[in-house]
């Protein structure tokens, strides 16, 4: 069995290798002569929802982007609160040579922001107005994870149904049109989200949103980005903190590790009014195959562990989240595949390349380090048959692990 496993690993090392090559740059154009976009990165913050505070954000990105070359890089915004038109802001500089945003597209209120469409439509929108070499994409808003809305953007169900409504839960995002339904809002899955983002065209996606660290978020979205960065818990505070992160990000060469080293370092000390909790973790999505290959083994014919003991990262309506690194220890220990352990810290460490947490979570639980992955996973139940449950089912993770 481990000459057999060896082997799987080898094949999605190869695959990953070829897929590192290709992953989050544009196809080189057809004709060699072409030239290459004159800038180096375009970064899209796509922020929709109208409770948080995102002016507060803006102008910690001013302040980050006093020392960026505003000619080489750009950013842009796309905006959405509870009343007037959606914004697409485009940061530059003013005759003095300090940033400002100036407004570079409106958009209508006949989709919501959390549609599929209408992401779809700003990042195609971005693409084309700040073409450049390379691309990075933040989300910012709410979120839970792989958890279903069943949200209605379409006619084809996917999972479960889509007439059903679960209490305020969704994957990314809440929109809310007060003009339109102020009692109604809008939200995105997974799924869809990952069907709005074009393949193998960001270096980076980052949710500033909550709960998006889990195995299963990313495994749908492994093709989307190069490095994703997410956090198994509740988003720290304010979010991230833009006056220090931008200057890694928003670069020719981003850095993402350190990014989020920065991110954790400002909650960690208690930057933030004495918010000193957080967590994060940045994976390498060309490396998840071998994570897969291995849970696929040894999920196999093994007796699923139950909740007892299991770090929990999620609160109230949310989840329930669990630790993914030490429940999968847990299945291994239950398999009769007998599959090393140590082949499996060895995928997790090629593919979760940076990790934090602090000692404790939002709900003053302690967070026991070596049990800390840096990824939350569901608990999977096969004898459910609950509407969640059907629509984790057609998640590409429980496909390729499970089934």
């Amino acid at each position: 069995m481990k000459k057999y496993f060896s082997f799987l690993i080898y094949l999605s090392a190869l695959s990953a290798m070829l897929f590192g090559t290709t992953a989050c740059h544009k196809d080189e154009p057809n004709n060699p002569a072409d030239e290459e976009p004159k800038r180096k990165m375009t970064v899209l913050l796509y922020a929709v929802v109208a409770d948080l505070d995102l002016e507060s954000d803006k102008s910690e990105i001013l302040a980050g982007a006093a020392d960026v070359d505003l000619e080489e890089n750009s950013l842009f915004v796309y905006q959405v609160y509870r009343q007037g038109l959606p914004q697409l802001l485009e940061l530059t500089r003013d005759l003095e040579g300090n940033p400002e945003f100036q407004v570079v597209k409106v958009y209508d209120r006949e989709e919501y922001s959390t549609d599929p469409k209408r992401i779809s439509a700003v990042i195609d929108d971005v693409l084309t107005m700040g073409e450049a070499q390379d691309y990075g994409l933040i989300f910012w808003s709410h979120g839970t994870g792989w958890s279903p809305s069943f949200s209605n953007h379409g006619e084809e169900t996917r999972g479960g149904s889509n007439e059903v409504s679960l209490p305020s839960v969704s994957s990314f995002g809440t929109d809310t049109d007060v003009e339109r339904d102020p009692y109604y809002t809008d939200k995105t899955d997974i799924d869809e989200l990952a069907d709005a983002i074009p393949d193998n065209t960001f270096r980076y996606i980052w949710f500033d949103v909550c709960y998006m660290g889990g195995i299963e978020t990313v495994y749908q979205l492994r093709n989307k980005c190069e490095y994703f960065i997410g956090m198994p818990t509740e988003d720290a505070g304010n979010g991230m903190p833009y006056h220090l992160t931008i200057p890694y990000l928003l670069k020719e060469d981003p850095d993402c590790v350190a990014a989020a080293k920065e991110f954790f370092t400002y909650y960690e000390t208690g930057q933030d009014s004495g918010w000193a909790v957080a967590t994060v973790g940045v994976y390498y999505t060309p490396a998840i195959e071998p994570v897969a290959d291995y849970c696929k083994i040894a999920y196999a014919d093994a007796e699923m562990p139950t909740s007892y003991g299991l770090q929990v990262y999620s609160r109230g309506k949310n989840g329930p989240f669990y630790d993914f690194g030490q429940y999968t220890r847990r299945v291994v220990a239950l398999s009769p595949n007998a599959l090393p352990i140590e082949e499996f810290e060895d995928v997790m460490d090629k593919f979760v390349i940076y990790k934090a947490a602090t000692k404790y979570d939002f709900a003053n639980r302690e967070i026991i380090q070596e049990n800390y992955s840096g990824l939350s996973c569901h608990l999977y139940n096969p004898a459910a048959d609950d509407n969640a449950t059907a629509y984790y089912r057609s998640l590409d993770w429980y496909k390729r692990v499970y089934e």
